[in-house]
């Protein structure tokens, strides 16, 4: 008999907490057993269980781990023993095995081999982040995978959402890549692929970013993709559309409900097609689309080459190691507050 173990669940309120695992899990034939070694936060961990009402189970969704079992149709392609990483899809009354944040995980939707040049750590924090980024650009402002040579603003840079866009962006062709940061974090910025930093803080902000566009291209800024929707005055969706002269011919895309003073139509950035969702926000409004396999593909194609090419044009920035499941629950909640920045937080286990 497997002795319990320890886990992090959500409460009916959304709230982390640790419990224990006292099942032993079995793949069905399209699944994966994973022994995980370390899962990521992420601010979705708490904010979808809070407001979306995804919880009561275990939390988590990124993960890196070693295979236990793999199920009948899957038994070609994994092998106990192979170093894998993936990401649990978001689902209403997710049954405890789906969760990262414990010891074994059934892998049912996205799982790869994590190749040589990829840290477990790093490999545990890769897979929502790139698939939000991949999402954002390639499906909701509709670029292609390569030679575009298209200029674009990420409105906060420094975000973990935001670092994993500027990378696929670059390797996309975009030209020049605006972005806003705090400024003891463009150094890194621009490393990784941003043309030009800008302080988001800054008064002037909007017009340093128009005019800095001009001195790169005669192209119009037509690509806007806001990945903190701050709630401040000015709020940053408010922010990112004065800086385009012509909205009526723009894409605008943010990962969250635009405030109230969007005047223009936000596209919203998911981090997975290929599964049916039906969520009712807070609000009221109904977060709802049908799986779309061919947007699944763009994100799966992106994701290939981040995981492929990690560390020579790809890689997590700031990746930051937290023990045990203390740790993790007071990581989680420091994550939801917004309190990371250039960071991207694992859980190292056991929990």
């Amino acid at each position: 008999m497997q002795a319990a173990t320890r886990a992090i669940f959500t409460d009916r309120s959304g709230e982390p907490y640790i419990g224990k695992i006292d099942e032993v899990y079995e793949p069905l034939p399209t699944e994966v057993l994973v022994k995980v070694e370390f899962s990521g936060i992420n601010p979705a961990d708490l904010g979808h269980a809070r407001f979306l009402g995804l919880n009561n189970t275990v939390a988590g969704y990124d993960f890196s781990g070693t295979v236990i079992k793999a199920g009948t149709s899957k038994s070609n392609q994994f092998q106990p023993g192979d170093r894998v990483l993936g990401f649990a899809a978001p689902a209403s009354d997710k049954p405890k095995q789906y969760g990262v944040h414990q010891e074994y995980h059934c892998a049912r939707h996205f799982i790869y081999h994590v190749p040589p040049s990829m840290p477990m750590e790093d490999a545990g924090s890769l897979m929502v982040v790139t698939h939000t980024a991949a999402d954002a650009l390639f499906n909701q402002l509709q670029l292609s995978f390569e030679n575009e040579i298209q200029p674009l603003l990420v409105w906060g840079g420094s975000s973990a959402v935001g670092c994993a866009i500027i990378q696929l962006a670059k390797k996309a062709g975009c030209y020049p890549i605006l972005t806003t940061a705090s400024p003891k974090n463009h150094a890194k910025l621009l490393e990784i692929g941003a043309t030009e930093c800008f302080d988001y803080r800054d008064p002037n902000v909007v017009q340093n970013i128009q005019s800095a566009l001009k001195k790169y291209t005669t192209k119009p800024l037509k690509r806007v993709v806001d990945s903190v929707v701050s709630r401040g005055q000015p709020s940053s969706i408010s922010l990112c559309e004065a800086c385009v002269d012509d909205p009526s011919d723009a894409l605008f895309t943010c990962p969250l409900p635009p405030t109230s003073d969007a005047k223009q139509h936000w596209n919203r950035i998911f981090a997975c097609r290929n599964v049916d969702i039906n969520f009712k926000l807070p609000n009221g409004t109904v977060l709802k689309h049908e799986a779309d396999q061919s947007m699944q593909a763009k994100i799966d194609q992106a994701t290939s080459w981040a995981i492929s090419n990690y560390g020579n044009g790809y890689c997590m920035p700031n990746v930051v190691v937290v023990k045990g499941g203390e740790e993790g629950v007071r990581a989680m909640l420091d994550v939801s507050a917004g309190k990371a920045s250039m960071q991207k937080f694992v859980i190292e286990h056991p929990i």
